[in-house]
């Protein structure tokens, strides 16, 4: 395969018609008279933004395209690389398995077939490399059957490296243990100081990030990577540019994919296990993240992506998203570095669903397409051994959703796993019995239904008060309660749940996927009768594995389905939830897992997700699985204690099933009440409400927003109602002007 660089290109950009004279005249006026009444902002919508149906349906078209291309006997033919049939094969198999292919698709099991037979033989860099990124990726487990081949091939892989660096060939012969010294033999991890490649230009960066990528791959079974790491990290240290860059091979001037290739060798070779050995995660990355030598790479490769533009090299995007992906970013420095790329291959995909080739040819660029657009992860499991954060600005909390309920006290700190956190309720410290409110909502306008529990001074759930032993007020004034259930009534409580699961491909370390899977079983067993559960998976994408429904065999069975794999969606996939229980009524709960934090969530983030909860009145129960390294636990804590939820940490899969009976047990324990608001119209106030069992001082607080245009109390005023006549008058008046015209 030839190397390529990719260049800076021009820019595309959108158009739009010119408007009629009239529509031109009134809209600024619309404009600015809704700005002055109503206190909103008018934004532009960003046309050029591909949206997730445009980029699932041209993922299944480029699918579509591969497995017309795939011949008889499994293997993938490029005429322009007819050497390299055995890396061509890898990369289709890779890609089909990265966007949705089963392991036991025929496309998949040939691929492997055609892999298997000729890897042994190989010695081509590219080919030996893919082979090992197919391989692990269609392996179910992370050691299993294909261990003892990719290990065979990582050794003679690691004995092709000359200081740090790849050519096109490695030594044909297998090594026992080349590249893999026993870890009492390591030299240790030196200070990042400025170093010399062994061989100057004895090799080149394209072919030395393939074999990086396929080395990382092959620590997770079996291999120890740790010596070609610490080379890798030793040459491009030495040969980065003065503007933080890299070129094809060291003392060439720099290019955007060989940039991108030096920035994520610092990144893997910061996580090799020598040093994972002596330091945390969070430890790790943050040096890395103060490494002048990473800083100058990630500004550099900033810079770049900016220039991407339509005639910008497939491999270049395709080296973008790696890096980015594997590093959690989902923007440079501002930069929307996916929705930018993502369009550009939308644009040029051809009508057969495949991408233009160049010197690699069709079938390379259309899998590394179809790569960039599924945000694949290569150098998987590297954002759980190398936390990274502050890369990147503040995270946007997305638009402004209108008023919210006033923040609970978020101060609360982890609990051991199998132990309750401190509740977000007013006058904790007393000895009375206490009402926790969990939720509340307007949707059946006036009525107003509020979820809450009620507690102990030891703890325990009373299950079994009455109507009348609770007085209600909103916004301070005393209000009827129309509707009651406790949890010991004789009536069917209804109890809506989304169970929202981790199925990311670090779910299969530990037996975490076994641990969720038993866990959800005890779950089912413990809800209330009659309760109603859909299940939401999230890894790569999010997908709905299971609607709503009592019949609890068929939740178990979509559970017991689960295979670890991609990503992490975490927020995305509560966004779901979120939108699936808004339609709902009733108790309504989500309980959200995760063993890592969210790395490729592309419509929702931490902000969005409080700001969605709060408003529909729902609370979010999350639970973080793993060592604080793996997981963002301030993140998950937050989202649940401002949704009126509660954060379960667990280290390890076993504690789970005690954690999902105590989450059951609590919502067998909620009461539900509704009243009727003395607002006549949905009037766009927030109105607190404050619910007291008996005579306890504790008392539950909350507060519901009602949407709908502020009102005043005393009503519209006549000027008000002549403004807003006027504002329709300059809104309809050119639409029916231009209509005219065109008749006439």
């Amino acid at each position: 395969m030839n190397a390529h660089r990719g260049g800076r290109a021009r820019h595309w950009a959108g158009w739009a018609p010119a408007q009629p004279k009239p529509i031109r005249l009134a809209l600024p006026l619309v404009a600015a008279a809704l700005v002055l009444v109503f206190g909103s902002r008018l934004a532009m919508a960003d046309g050029g933004v591909p949206t997730d149906p445009e980029i699932a349906r041209a993922i299944a078209r480029g699918v579509d395209y591969l497995k017309s291309s795939q011949r008889d006997d499994g293997a993938w033919d490029e005429p322009a690389q007819r050497q390299h049939r055995l890396g061509v094969t890898a990369l289709a198999g890779l890609a089909l398995l990265e966007n949705g292919g089963s392991r036991d698709d025929s496309s998949i099991e040939g691929a492997r077939a055609v892999v298997e037979a000729m890897a042994p033989r190989s010695d081509q860099t590219y080919d030996l490399a893919l082979a090992i990124l197919f391989l692990a990726r269609q392996q179910t487990e992370r050691r299993g059957e294909a261990d003892a081949l990719i290990q065979a091939l990582a050794r003679r892989l690691a004995a092709g490296g000359r200081g740090g660096i790849w050519t096109y060939n490695v030594p044909r012969d297998d090594p026992e243990s080349g590249g893999s010294r026993r870890r009492s033999q390591r030299r240790p991890a030196r200070p990042g100081l400025p170093r010399q490649p062994v061989f100057p230009g004895s090799g080149d960066h394209s072919n030395t990030q393939f074999a990086l990528l396929g080395i990382w791959a092959a620590g997770r079974h079996g291999f120890d990577p740790d010596a070609p790491l610490e080379s890798i990290d030793d040459h491009f240290r030495a040969s980065q540019l003065p503007d933080g860059r890299w070129g094809y091979q060291p003392g060439m001037s720099g290019s955007e994919a060989m940039s991108c290739a030096g920035l994520l060798g610092l990144a893997i070779a910061a996580a090799r296990p020598s040093l994972a050995e002596r330091q945390t995660a969070r430890a790790r990355g943050a040096a890395l993240a103060k490494d002048p030598a990473f800083t100058a790479a990630l500004r550099a490769v900033a810079r770049d992506a900016r220039a991407a533009g339509m005639h910008s090299d497939i491999y270049y995007l395709w080296s973008l998203e790696r890096v980015c992906v594997a590093l959690g970013l989902r923007s440079l420095d501002g930069f929307d570095w996916y929705a930018h790329g993502s369009r550009i291959l939308l644009d040029r995909q051809r009508d057969d669903g495949g991408w233009p080739g160049d010197r690699w040819g069709r079938l390379p660029m259309s899998c590394l397409a179809l790569l960039f657009l599924r945000k694949a992860n290569l150098a998987f499991e590297l954002d759980r051994v190398l936390h990274l954060t502050g890369l990147e600005g503040p995270a946007d909390p997305g638009p402004n959703r209108g008023p919210t309920a006033p923040e609970p006290d978020d101060s609360a700190d982890g609990a051991a796993p199998g132990q309750p956190l401190p509740e977000s309720s007013s006058e904790p410290g007393t000895d009375d019995v206490r009402v926790i409110v969990t939720g509340a909502n307007e949707q059946a306008f006036p009525k107003i239904a509020v979820q809450f529990e009620v507690k102990r001074p030891d703890g325990t759930f009373l299950r079994d008060a009455g109507r009348d032993d609770f007085r209600v007020t909103e916004d301070g004034r005393p209000v009827e309660v129309v509707e009651f259930q406790a949890p010991l009534s004789t009536e069917a409580i209804p109890t809506t749940i989304v169970l929202v699961v981790d199925r990311s491909g670090s779910m299969e370390q530990e037996d975490r996927i076994g641990g969720l899977k038993r866990a959800v079983a005890s779950f089912l067993e413990k809800l209330p009768e009659g309760s109603r559960v859909a299940v939401v998976a999230f890894g790569s994408e999010v997908d709905p594995l299971c609607p709503f429904t009592t019949d609890r065999s068929r939740i178990r069975a979509a559970v017991d389905s689960l295979q670890p794999e991609g990503s992490t969606r975490f927020y995305d996939a509560v966004a779901d939830a979120l939108e699936r229980l808004g339609a709902e009524s009733g108790r309504r709960a989500i309980l959200a897992l995760t063993d890592g934090e969210d790395t490729d969530s592309r419509s929702a983030n931490l902000d969005s997700a409080i700001a969605a909860a709060r408003r529909l009145g729902l609370p979010v129960y999350t639970l973080g699985l793993g060592t604080e390294d793996e997981i963002e636990s301030a993140d998950l804590r937050r989202l649940a204690v401002q949704t009126r939820g509660q954060y379960y940490p667990a280290r390890h899969a076993d504690q789970l099933r005690v954690i999902y009976e105590q989450i059951a047990e609590r919502i067998g324990s909620s009461y539900t009440l509704a009243y009727q608001t003395d607002r006549k119209l949905p009037d766009g106030t927030l109105r607190p409400i404050r619910i007291v069992y008996r005579r306890s001082q504790a008392a539950g607080e909350t507060a519901v927003f009602i949407p709908g245009m502020v009102v005043p109390a005393g009503g519209w005023s006549p000027l008000f109602l002549f403004l807003l006549a006027v504002l329709g008058t300059l809104v309809i008046l050119p639409g029916a002007l231009a209509r005219r015209q065109t008749h006439l």
